[in-house]
């Protein structure tokens, strides 16, 4: 029962940050085309932040009905 809860508790965000990160991936392919230098880490702090402040309710209303 315990580590059901522990499971669900990093398993939320775990999944927050690779739906960000799968978000943002075409703006991250654009960047390193352009300007390949330092973008892995402009891509995963942008996800984070994504990850961090993104209207999560709203979006899985409009997503997941």
């Amino acid at each position: 029962m315990m580590d059901e809860k522990q499971e669900k508790k990093w398993l939320g965000p775990l999944i927050k940050m690779m739906l960000s990160l799968a978000i943002l991936f075409p703006l991250y392919a654009l960047l390193y085309i352009t300007f390949p230098a330092s973008v892995v880490a402009f891509y995963v702090i942008a996800a984070a932040l994504f990850a961090a402040f993104a209207p999560w309710d709203e979006l899985k209303r409009r997503f997941l009905s």
